[in-house]
This record gives C-alpha cells, structure tokens and sequence, in this order.
C-alpha cells in the first residue's frame, strides 16, 4: 500500500501539462470510425476501456475530420450547420472550451409482424468542455416517449425499465399504453494531473472491451454513479472502478425504500504485449447494501484497496458477496 500512495503521489507531482483531454461519449457507430487509428500497429494506444479522453492530437484531428464529414459551409446556411452539423454553441480559449447542442430525434416505422407503426420521439442536450489543462466536464439528458415491436414493449413492461436506457414510467397519462415513457441523464468531471493518472466521477456506463458487447460491465444498463482512477505507465493501463447500482427485479424491502442497492468494485489491467497483441486481467466484487431482513451493510471498506484480484480480501471477511476473476 505504500508503495501505491508513493507511485499516485509521483503521478501526480511530475506530469506535463498535455493538450487539453477531450471526453468523446461512447457510440459504437462513431468509434468504429476511429478504428484506424486507436488499432495502427504503429501505436499502442489502450482501447480497452470506454469512453475515451482524447488527448492525443492525431485522434483529435480524425475526430474533427468525422464530425466534418459532408459540411460544406458554401453551401449549407448559418441555421442549417447549427443544428445538423455543428456545436449549437461553441467557444474554443486557450484556457476552457464550451460546447452545447440540442440532439432531436424523430423515427418512424413499421412492425409487420405486429400490424403497427412503431416510432421514436427524443429530445435532448448534451454539454461540455474543458477547463485549463486538466478538467473537463460532460453533460447530457434525454426525453423519450416512442411506441416498439410487441416483444420489446412486453419485455420493457415486464422488468420496467426501458433496455440500456432508464425506467419505463408507466402510471399516469401513460398506465396502460402502448407506448413507453422514459428519461435519463449523464454528468461526468474529469481530473488529469497529469499523463499518469485520471480520476472521474460521473453517471454513466463503462464499457469494456474490444468488441460489439462490453464485457465486465454491461453496456444495456442504465446510467450509474460511480467513481474511476485511471493509471498509464507505458504498456499498462490499470483502472479501478467502484459503482452503486440498483436491481429493480429484486423485491423491494418497501415502498419508501424503493429498489434495492448494491455496490459493485471492478479492476481491470490492460497490457499492451506488443503492438498487435493486449491481454486484459480483470476481477470483480458485487455486494448486497441490505439484507434479507433490511439490516444495513453500508460501504465494505475492505474493498476500498484500489489493488487487482481481491477475491483473497472478499474471502477472507467469510461475506456471501459474488465476485468474478478472469482475463481477456
């Protein structure tokens, strides 16, 4: 442990000051069109985990690039650019960055099977920014209403939560719809003292992995809080993620109580072997907040050490909690 305390306390005193790390919010459509860079065998960037912070100029640039992609400013108005291809609002200073935008969402279409029109209405914002070297801020929310295939709307009622996004509101105006009703919001603040280590705090989903599914931490939840410390020395990449969570299918100890709570502690270490191959170790521990009788747990220090494989920890206390060991 002291050498731990010792090696945050060297990352934090000696970093550069780098460009200023940008939150790019995670989209398996846009990410994909980083591909070429985050994966050239020229580079060993850590593509493991999910959203990313880019710092570095050659994604900056590419990023740029994709959100440019079709925008001729000779021929699309002022009005048009806003709303379609650029920030509604967008302040670039040498010491902070501001962004907003408003993010409509409008589908139309047909269920064949069920013999009805399906559609989607979003609104939203998202904003964000930096500021000096080492901060940067995200926030996003989001109002749906939207009418699905029979299947999805059975299976959304039936657990009452929309899939990945938040809980269905099904009272009111909306009881007995067949349409779905839901909201949700994100917020992020990010600290980087330098190249070395990362601390964020957020609402949100992690995603971890290198294919279409996130593996330790699902990628169709919904939003949870949670606290992140990123460290980067050279090939490896070692993250420590401590969240609170809710299962909804669990009944509830009572109606004031509401669903119940678990926490959760996720490490995962990222090598960069080579530059064409990554090995990933990961553990996890999961933990009741109440018993059965609604005894309060509360918060396990033990699971406070930031240190890789504590099933021993987890085992040692003789606790029921579920926890997982594995490698990618």
């Amino acid at each position: 442990m002291k050498k731990l305390i010792l090696f945050v306390i060297i990352c934090l005193g000696v970093g550069r000051l780098n460009a200023q790390s940008i939150y790019q919010p995670y989209s398996y459509q846009f990410y994909q069109k980083l591909n070429r860079e985050v994966y050239n065998p020229e580079t060993r960037f850590h593509t493991s985990l999910k959203p990313f912070f880019i710092d570095d100029s050659l994604l900056v640039e590419h990023g740029k690039q994709l959100l440019s992609v079709g925008v001729d400013s000779t021929r699309h108005s002022w009005v048009a650019r806003k709303l379609f291809n650029e920030h509604l609002i967008d302040i670039q200073k040498d010491d902070y960055t501001f962004y907003a935008d408003f993010l409509p969402d409008f589908q139309i279409g047909k269920d064949f099977s069920g013999k009805q029109n399906t559609w989607l209405n979003t609104r939203g914002y998202q904003i964000g920014g930096t500021i000096g070297k080492k901060f940067s801020f995200y926030t996003s929310g989001f109002e749906n209403q939207g009418r699905f295939a029979k299947y999805y709307t059975d299976y959304a009622r039936s657990i009452n939560v929309v899939p990945g996004q938040s809980y269905n509101r099904d009272y009111g105006s909306n009881a007995g719809k067949m349409s779905l009703d839901w909201s949700y919001v994100t917020a992020l603040i990010s600290y980087t003292p330098s190249k070395y280590i990362n601390v964020t705090a957020g609402y949100d989903k992690n995603f971890v992995g290198d294919g279409y599914r996130s593996m330790l931490l699902s990628d169709v939840s919904s939003p949870y809080p949670f606290l992140k410390l990123t460290g980067n020395l050279g090939s490896v990449q070692y993250t420590a993620i401590w969240a609170a969570l809710q299962d909804p299918n669990v009944t509830k100890l009572s109606y004031e109580a509401g669903n119940r709570k678990k926490g959760g502690v996720f490490h995962y270490l990222d090598w960069n072997v080579t530059n064409r191959l990554s090995i990933g170790f990961f553990d996890s521990i999961i933990w009741a907040q109440t018993d059965e009788l609604g005894n309060e747990r509360g918060f396990d220090w033990g699971y406070a050490n930031p240190i890789i494989f504590l099933r021993p920890v987890e085992a040692s206390s003789g606790s029921p909690d579920n926890s997982m060991i594995g490698f990618t």
